[in-house]
């Protein structure tokens, strides 16, 4: 099996070409932010290297070499930048790292050029140096994050490039480690396969996170409440009937409870709505923390909230409310005390009846509304009679 470098160089090129170009018209129409931005540089940096690498047989100054190498160096490293932002892995230690690597590694390419005649050394440093480039992506998407079975399979595809990367790497010593032409050829083909592999993951596979990343932050927003960052409405009403069905069914208890903020006109009047807005998020923040992991929380609109509790009876019931109602007394808001209460509606169902949303809100309401009749500040049950 015979393969012939330049074809394959023209190949890439092409790919490369084609890619830079798509991503650049696209970018016409998009806001440009910097993970983008470093994205596009890598693949002209890359690109450029091909170019150099092609034009080699053209001159005989073996100057294209080194220069190729380095700038296909920058453009991989550029690319594991813009791949860690998208990750949100992304800090100044990792800056650093691929800042003093890169700077090393200009130092021994143009050192190995001036020293060894011999150009496969070249190669042979870039492709370290490219290990250490995408051996953090690799790493933090197949073992560290694991979140999708995309990164998972990114990270791994990431290793077997390393493993191509490895075999080229010791193409200078293969005669030392007793490696037989058939060998070297096989590892030169699996090192060609890893190069297009390398460039099918910085596009699609870097394309597919973007999305992937896109669509969880869809979803985010279209299911949790932008202030407090609890349940919105729908999202709530979407999860809570099918628990209400299940616990209907196992006849297993489950208490209701909707609750606002007493005189929430007046703090926004008083102080403004930005500080409204603080005692709303100070009010979320207090009574997740009083909730158990099957429990759903969601902001039903303004100053109205609702829980479901799972699996809690009358009593249970009564002693979470009432846990929710004193947690928020005493609050501070922009490190000034601004006290501000809650009424609670309760309505508990432990009999297996089946009941509407619109019936347990109807009658927590019910008892919403007697808790201000009562002076505010309290707990109030609801009964189904």
């Amino acid at each position: 099996m015979h393969l012939d470098l330049k074809t394959l160089l023209v190949c890439l090129f092409m790919w490369q070409s084609f890619t830079v170009l798509l991503i650049v018209v696209y970018r016409l129409r998009y806001a440009q932010e910097r993970t983008s931005t470093l994205f596009v540089t890598a693949k002209y940096l890359q690109l450029a290297a091909l170019i150099l690498l092609l034009l080699n047989d053209f001159t005989d100054s073996r100057l294209p070499i080194p220069i190729s190498m380095l700038l296909a160096l920058a453009g991989g490293t550029l690319e594991s930048l813009a791949l860690l932002m998208l990750l949100r892995v992304f800090g100044s230690w990792v800056e650093r790292y691929y800042t003093i690597l890169f700077g090393v590694s200009i130092v021994v390419v143009v050192l190995l050029h001036l020293i060894m005649p011999d150009e496969r050394f070249v190669m042979a440093a870039t492709c370290l140096f490219g290990i250490m480039i995408i051996a953090l992506p690799a790493y933090i998407l197949a073992v560290k994050i694991r979140e999708t079975s995309l990164q998972q399979t990114m990270g791994l595809l990431y290793g077997v490039v390393i493993l191509t990367l490895v075999g080229k790497g010791l193409e200078p010593f293969y005669s030392m480690l007793g490696l037989n032409a058939l060998t070297s050829h096989w590892l030169q083909i699996f090192f060609y396969l890893g190069i297009y592999l390398l460039m099918f993951l910085g596009t699609a596979g870097i394309m597919l996170l973007y999305r992937e990343d896109s669509f969880t932050e869809l979803e985010r927003v279209a299911t949790y409440d932008v202030l407090t960052g609890i349940l919105n409405r729908r999202s709530f009403v979407q999860r809570v009937r099918p628990l209400i069905a299940a616990s209907a069914m196992k006849k297993l208890p489950y208490s209701f409870l909707l609750l606002d903020v007493d005189h929430f006109k007046r703090i926004n009047d008083t102080y403004g709505h930005n500080t409204g807005d603080h005692v709303l998020k100070d009010l979320a923040h207090k009574i997740k923390q009083q909730l158990g992991n099957g429990d759903l929380f969601g902001r039903f609109g303004g100053e109205e909230f609702t829980v479901l509790l799972h699996r809690a009876d009358e009593q249970n019931s009564d002693m979470i409310a009432e846990r929710m109602r004193t947690a928020v007394t005493g609050a501070i808001i922009h490190g000034v005390p601004l006290p501000y209460t809650i009424s609670i509606g309760v309505i508990t169902v432990d009999s297996g009846e089946r009941y509407s949303l619109s019936t347990l809100y109807k009658l927590s309401d019910i008892a919403l509304y007697q808790a201000k009749k009562k002076g505010r500040n309290c707990v109030v049950r609801s009964y189904d009679n």
